[in-house]
């Protein structure tokens, strides 16, 4: 098996379009009378966007999210699902009046359109008497960067911020954690004590791709979502010493351990979770068990974010939009393009990393070991501090292995993505005429304009559930 995809990944159905950008799913360079047309292409970059273009006689592709139709009414949307929960019973059947209810979010690293769906979720609550006084919606962090106030108020939204207790989840601090026994596989667990005091748990979120748990939602709320350091850094760990690429998978280790620890240890009795589209419109919502109701989810996540393609490209160009801000978020963007490369074939990474490389400082040492498993014997040794950025390394050092890797970011020096054993060029332009120079006139190429959204299917693939 190629460990670069898991066998069960679905794919769509290819459509030849002009090379320009509506919603379309795949963009071919059209015939022209002596060949392929050029192809052009502007590549979403933060708030920019960066002209590419292929030049004439290449043969290449360009992998856009899928284009559907989403409902007229998201209201209407969101209020079937939530009265028609999935293996678990309605919400107002969860809870009763002065209990204490947990809303679990995503971050900020998350484009999900959370004023959007809370109100629906907090108007079921207060059916059953629970007052707003009851309610404390915690941003499940992960590891990733505290929160300002001004991105929870914008997260949360102006018509709940001011009246619901709204904070970060705790990742550190130890006095704000509970430890709770593992599962006999694993280590004790770590939780942010607001989490195991409330008598109801719901989590809130989208469905995406996710490099180490195959897709954002579900029990990821939880576990990794508002865990301790320790717990948290179990699996990168677990996603590092795993030799195949996990994103968009949804039956894998990663994924099979966290929901394990969640439902026998923890507990999240509720979820909500939608699919969206690039623009922000809700195509699909599931509710009710944290387990069934995700992976409906995710059968209808990849009628959007599943793209096939002809062939594996000699050079595949992915930019990690909108999961840009930092490396250790556009990491994403390279395990696309990975799903679309041939072994020994390029990838270029396009991110403006605006916050550099992350939240872990070690992060570019540890991608600088040169081997994935060196540096995975490392770890137990190491505290969990460390082990989290060093599996990431891993995981990232394990592309390197069967890919060049270019970097185009003007939030990265030239001098940190060589550290990283990536090779630095100044436009996106550049990088692929470079690349193109090496492979010939013969090269295939793929462009995934939003590589932290799209799992790229070869045809040959089993077609979307």
């Amino acid at each position: 098996m190629d460990q670069r995809q898991h066998p069960r990944r679905g794919g769509g159905q290819p459509r030849a379009h002009r090379a320009v950008r509506s919603a379309d799913q795949v963009v071919v360079a059209p015939k022209a009378e002596g060949g392929l047309s050029p192809v052009r292409v502007e590549l979403p970059y933060g708030s920019r966007r960066l002209p590419l273009e292929i030049p004439e006689g290449i043969s290449a592709e360009v992998l856009w999210p899928r284009f559907v139709e989403v409902p007229a009414d998201e209201e209407a949307l969101l209020r079937e699902a939530l009265d028609h929960p999935i293996d678990a019973p309605p919400l107002e059947k969860l809870v009763h009046g002065g209990q204490r209810v947990a809303l679990l979010a995503d971050d900020i690293s998350r484009a999900t359109p959370i004023p959007r769906i809370l109100p629906h979720v907090i108007d079921r609550l207060h059916r059953t008497g629970v007052r707003d006084g009851d309610i404390q919606i915690i941003l499940a962090l992960g590891s990733h960067r505290p929160m300002t106030e001004a991105e929870q108020r914008s997260k949360v939204g102006e018509a709940l911020w001011g009246r619901i207790a709204v904070v970060n989840s705790e990742f550190r601090d130890r006095s704000k954690m509970v430890r709770l026994p593992g599962l006999p596989e694993g280590p004790d667990i770590w939780i942010d004590r607001r989490i195991v005091e409330a008598d109801l748990r719901i989590g809130v979120g989208g469905i995406l791709p996710h490099p180490a748990a195959g897709w954002s939602g579900g029990a990821k709320i939880v576990l990794p979502g508002v865990a301790g350091e320790e717990t948290v850094a179990a699996f990168p760990l677990l996603h590092g010493r795993t030799p195949w690429n996990m994103f968009g998978a949804v039956d894998n280790p990663v994924r099979q351990a966290m929901e394990s620890w969640v439902t026998a240890r923890v507990g999240l009795e509720y979820i909500v979770n939608v699919v969206f589209t690039p623009e922000g419109r809700l195509y699909r919502a599931v509710a009710g068990h944290c387990i069934e109701a995700h992976r409906r989810g995710v059968t209808l996540a990849r009628e959007v974010l599943c793209v096939r393609f002809g062939h594996r490209a000699d050079i595949v160009m992915a930019t990690s939009y909108p999961a840009d801000s930092d490396l250790w978020q556009a990491g994403k963007g390279l395990l696309a393009a990975d799903l679309a490369a041939r072994e020994g074939g390029t990838a270029i990474l396009v991110a403006p990393c605006y916050e550099g490389a992350g939240p872990h400082p070690r992060y570019l040492e540890y991608m600088a070991a040169g081997s994935a498993d060196a540096l995975l014997q490392q770890a137990d040794r190491l505290p969990p501090a460390e082990q989290l950025p060093l599996a990431v390394a891993a995981a990232t050092l394990r592309l390197q292995e069967r890919l060049r890797i270019a970097v185009v970011s003007d939030g990265l020096t030239p001098d940190q993505i060589l550290q990283a054993g990536m090779t630095p060029f100044p436009t996106p332009q550049d990088a692929m005429d470079d690349a193109l120079r090496r492979y010939g006139p013969g090269a295939r190429v793929v462009v995934i304009p939003h590589g932290a959204e799209v799992i790229p299917t070869a045809s040959s693939s089993h077609p979307i559930a």
